[in-house]
C-alpha cells in the first residue's frame, strides 16, 4: 500500500505536477490549457468500454463501489430540454440503458464516477462516435445526483495512435489506424489537440490547437502534432486528439483518442519484463537543473508517486545508484531493474489478453524516501511499456527465390501489433513491408539475398530479439519473360536471378555457365561412367548468346526451332525420314506399336508420324511420348487400322502438304501447280503416294515453282494423276510441352560431383517455360 503522511512542505506544485527543485521550479511552467470543472474520459470508448467522469463543479455524489456506488443509467436518445436526466431513478428501457452495477465506482471526495458503458450503447455508422448521456442516482434514495443534464460520452471505434506518447513541442507525425472504416466518405479530416473534452463540432480552434491530417485510407491517416502540444510538468500531459468530418465550424465530432505529451524522450519506451536493458533519457527542458543525485524507480501504478518511495516493493522497482548517471541537465542514463515480474506466469497474468503492461519511469530530485519530511520530489516521468519477449515458431514458405520479392508469414507469440514495432532479418538481410496480422503472426517481403540454405530468422522488438534457426533457404530460381513461345521461332528471353555478372558464360554446350531449357530438372550426373558419357537429364535447348544487363538480369536467345541431341551436347543432326516405325492396330487409338527395329527412343518425341500413300494417321500427327522401344503415343488418334504392308515414317514435324504428279516410276521429275515448290524447299525431303521412299530436293524449283527434280526416281505414277505428298524439313524443333529454365554454373559432365562451386537454380513457378505448337 502506498504510504501517506502529513507534512508542512508545500504540495501545491507537486499536485499540479510541477517541479520543485531549486532551479527547476523557475524553469518549468504548467500547460496553458485551463483545468475543466467537468471531464469525461476517454473521448471515445468501444462498446462496453470504461468511462470516467470527474465533476468538481459543486455536485454531490455517492462514495462506494459496485452495489454501494452511484446507479448509472444511459440515455440513447437524450432530449434537449433541461433537466435531461429524470429526477428519480428511471426504469430501464430501450432508450434508457442501465449500466452493470458491478464495476461501478464513485466518490464524493474525488467527485468521480467510473462505469462500463452498457452493451446496448453501440457505435455510429462505420464505427464513428455516437453520443450518449449518463445520468447518476443515489442508490439509497433513488434521487438524481451530479449534473441534472447528465454527462455526454461517445461510443465508437477508438483510433490506435502510433506513437501514443510524444516529446513536448510537437512536430512529430502520429499514425492513426482504426478497426473500422471511420473515415469513409470524408474528404478532409479535421483534428485538434485539447486538454478539455472534445468539442462536439470543430468550431474555431484556438491558435496552435488544430492539426494537419493526411488521410491515407478509410481506416488510416496521419497527423502532425502542433508545437503547442507541450508538457513541462513532472507528470506527462494528456491531450484528447479529436477528429471531425471536415474543418468547417459545424463539422461534427467523429472519433478521438488520448495522446500524451512528455518532456522526456526515451531511447526505448518498451522493454522485456526481465529488465536489464539500458535507457537514455533526454529532454529539451533542463529537468535535472539543481539535481545532483537523481533517484529513479519504475512503478506499475497509474502514476508515479509524488515523492520518492523505495520501500513499496509491491508496485515499485527501484534503480540502484550505480545504474543512474546524470550526464547533463537535459540527459540521464539508467537501467530497467531486473525481473519486473517474478516469472513468466506472473507476467502472463498481468498482461492478460493484451501484449504489454503499462508502467511508469519516475525520476526524482534525490533518493530521500517519503518517510522523511524532506523527501525527494518527482521531477519528471514517462510511460514505459513492459512486454513479453516474443517467440518465433515458424515461417511459411520455408524457401524462396534469391532474387527476393516473395511474401512469407511468420508465426510465434507476443508480437506487438503497433505499426513499426517489429523488425526482422532473414539470413542477416532485413525483411520489408512487415504487416502484423495478430499477436501471433505477421507477413513480410523477402529481400534479395545470395543463394543460401537454412539461414536464420531473427525477429526484434522493443522487448528483445528471438531467433529461429534453419528457418529459410534462398534458392537461385529464375524468373523468365516471356515464359511461353511457339517452336517455330527464336525468342529473346529476359531472365532475372542473382549473380549473373560473375557467371562464366560460355556458348560451348559442355563448359561454362548456361541457361538450359530442361524437361524436369537438369542433372549432369554421368549415368554411364564406364561407357558412353551421358548426363542423367540433359537439356533440350540452350538459351545462349547471353547479354548481361546487371547482376540480376540477362537476356538470352532461345532457339526453339532446333532441339539438342539425346545427350544435350550438340544440336540434333539433320533428320531424314526413317521408315519401319510400327503400325496402328485399332481405329481411334493413339498407340503406335513396332517390332523394335528400329526402336523408339526419347529423341523421337516431337517427330512427325507419316503414313505414305494412306490416310489413317492425320497429317500433322507427332510423337508425344515414348513408352518403350516398341511403343509410342501419338498426338492424334488414328482413323483406321494400318494397311497390310504399309509402314509409318518418323520425320521432322516441319511438313507442308502438297499435291504433285509423278510422271512415272522411272523419273525423278515432279509437276505441280505454279507456286507449289518454294526456294525454301531446297535440300528438304518429300514423301507421298507415289514417293514411298523419301527423296531429297537437291535442286531449286523451276517454271514458277511448278517443277522440281528429286534425288531419285518416284515409286510410281503417271503424268495425268496428281497425288498427295508432304515436303519435310530436316530439323526437329523443341517438342511442345512444359519445361523449366535453369541456370547452371558449369555445364560439364558430372559437374555436380566434381565442381565444389557448382550452382544450379531451383525449379519454381516463375522458371517454367511452355513451348506451344507452331
Amino acid at each position: 500500500m502506498r504510504k501517506s503522511k502529513s507534512r508542512s512542505k508545500a504540495r501545491v506544485a507537486a499536485a499540479a505536477g510541477l517541479t520543485t527543485g531549486a532551479v527547476g521550479a523557475a524553469l518549468l511552467v504548467a500547460p496553458s490549457a485551463a483545468f475543466a470543472a467537468v471531464t469525461v474520459s476517454p473521448p471515445v470508448v468501444g462498446v462496453g468500454g470504461r468511462v470516467t467522469v470527474v465533476d468538481t463543479d459543486g455536485v454531490t455524489l455517492t462514495t462506494g463501489s459496485n452495489t454501494t456506488a452511484n446507479r448509472v443509467f444511459v440515455l440513447t436518445a437524450p432530449g434537449t430540454v433541461a433537466p435531461v436526466c429524470a429526477s428519480t431513478l428511471p426504469v430501464a428501457s430501450a432508450t434508457v440503458l442501465a449500466a452493470t452495477q458491478t464495476g461501478v465506482t464513485s466518490s464524493d471526495v474525488t467527485k468521480t464516477v467510473s462505469f462500463d458503458s452498457p452493451a446496448g450503447a453501440t457505435a455510429g455508422t462505420n464505427g464513428q462516435a455516437k453520443r450518449y448521456v449518463a445520468c447518476f442516482y443515489d442508490d439509497d434514495t433513488s434521487a438524481r445526483q451530479g449534473n441534472q443534464n447528465g454527462y455526454s460520452f461517445y461510443v465508437g471505434t477508438v483510433p490506435a495512435l502510433n506513437p501514443a506518447v510524444g516529446l513536448t513541442g510537437g512536430g512529430n507525425t502520429v499514425g492513426i489506424t482504426t478497426a473500422t472504416n471511420v473515415f469513409t466518405g470524408i474528404a478532409t479530416i479535421g483534428a485538434q489537440f485539447v486538454t478539455d473534452n472534445c468539442p462536439t463540432t470543430f468550431g474555431a480552434p484556438a491558435a496552435g490547437v488544430a492539426a494537419t491530417v493526411t488521410k491515407t485510407g478509410d481506416a488510416a491517416a496521419s497527423v502532425v502534432v502542433p508545437a503547442s502540444v507541450t508538457s513541462t510538468t513532472a507528470v506527462p500531459t494528456k491531450y484528447n486528439l479529436c477528429f471531425y468530418n471536415g474543418v468547417g465550424s459545424t463539422a461534427p465530432f467523429i472519433s478521438g483518442s488520448v495522446y500524451t505529451a512528455s518532456q522526456l524522450a526515451l531511447s526505448q519506451s518498451t522493454g522485456p519484463w526481465q529488465g536489464g536493458n539500458s535507457i537514455n533519457v533526454t529532454s529539451p527542458n533542463q529537468f535535472l537543473a539543481g539535481v545532483d543525485d537523481p533517484g529513479v524507480l519504475f512503478t506499475k501504478d497509474a502514476a508515479c508517486p509524488t515523492d520518492y518511495d523505495d520501500d513499496d516493493a509491491t508496485n515499485d522497482k527501484v534503480v540502484g545508484p550505480d545504474f543512474i548517471r546524470k550526464l547533463s541537465n537535459t540527459r540521464l542514463a539508467t537501467s530497467v531493474p531486473a525481473n519486473l515480474y517474478a516469472d513468466q506466469d506472473a507476467m502472463n497474468t498481468a498482461v492478460g489478453s493484451g501484449s504489454s503492461v503499462m508502467w511508469n519511469l519516475c525520476i526524482y530530485a534525490g533518493t530521500t524516501d517519503s518517510d522523511n519530511a524532506a523527501s525527494s520530489d518527482l521531477v519528471a516521468s514517462n510511460p514505459y511499456k513492459v512486454t513479453t519477449i516474443q517467440t518465433v515458431t515458424g515461417i511459411s514458405p520455408r524457401a524462396g527465390a534469391a532474387l527476393g520479392g516473395s511474401t512469407v508469414t511468420v508465426t510465434g507469440t507476443a508480437f506487438p501489433t503497433e505499426p513499426g514495432a517489429i523488425t526482422a532479418t532473414l539470413g542477416g538481410t532485413p525483411l520489408t513491408e512487415i504487416t502484423v496480422l495478430s499477436g501471433n503472426a505477421f507477413t513480410a517481403r523477402v529481400p534479395r539475398h545470395a543463394p543460401a540454405n537454412n539461414v536464420s530468422l531473427v525477429v526484434t522488438t522493443a522487448g528483445g530479439s528471438a531467433t529461429l534457426l534453419n528457418a529459410f533457404s534462398y534458392t537461385s530460381s529464375l524468373i523468365a519473360t516471356p515464359n511461353t513461345a511457339p517452336n517455330n521461332r527464336v525468342v529473346e528471353v529476359v531472365v532475372r536471378g542473382v549473380g549473373f555478372e560473375s557467371a562464366p558464360w560460355d556458348n560451348t554446350l559442355t563448359t561454362g555457365a548456361h541457361i538450359f531449357l530442361v524437361k524436369g530438372s537438369y542433372n549432369s550426373t554421368d549415368v554411364d561412367p564406364g561407357g558412353s558419357p551421358a548426363r542423367a537429364n540433359p537439356p533440350v535447348a540452350d538459351c545462349n548468346k547471353v547479354l548481361v544487363l546487371s547482376d540480376t538480369e540477362v537476356i538470352c536467345r532461345l532457339d526453339l526451332t532446333t532441339r539438342l541431341d539425346a545427350v544435350g551436347t550438340a544440336l540434333m543432326s539433320a533428320v531424314a525420314p526413317t521408315p519401319g516405325y510400327g503400325f496402328v492396330t485399332a481405329a481411334g487409338s493413339r498407340l503406335l506399336t513396332g517390332d523394335g527395329s528400329p526402336a523408339f527412343t526419347a529423341s523421337d518425341v516431337g517427330k512427325s508420324v507419316i503414313e505414305p500413300g494412306h490416310a489413317t494417321i492425320p497429317v500433322g500427327t507427332v510423337i508425344t511420348d515414348v513408352i518403350s522401344g516398341t511403343k509410342a503415343i501419338m498426338s492424334n488418334a488414328a482413323t483406321g487400322v494400318t494397311a497390310a504392308g504399309a509402314e509409318t515414317v518418323l520425320a521432322s514435324p516441319i511438313i507442308r502438304p502438297v499435291t504433285v504428279t509423278a510422271t512415272s516410276g522411272a523419273s525423278p521429275a515432279l509437276v505441280a501447280a505454279a507456286g507449289t515448290f518454294l526456294s525454301a524447299d531446297l535440300n528438304r525431303y518429300i514423301i507421298g503416294t507415289h514417293i514411298t521412299t523419301a527423296r531429297t530436293l537437291p535442286n531449286a524449283p523451276t517454271n514458277s515453282g511448278a517443277n522440281i527434280t528429286m534425288s531419285g526416281n518416284a515409286s510410281g505414277g503417271d503424268a495425268a494423276t496428281p497425288t498427295p505428298a508432304v515436303i519435310i524439313g530436316t530439323t526437329v524443333p523443341v517438342p511442345e510441352g512444359a519445361y523449366n529454365l535453369q541456370y547452371v554454373s558449369n555445364a560439364a559432365l558430372n559437374a555436380v560431383v566434381n565442381d565444389p562451386n557448382y550452382v544450379k537454380s531451383q525449379i519454381s513457378s516463375s522458371s517454367t517455360f511452355t513451348v506451344a505448337a507452331f
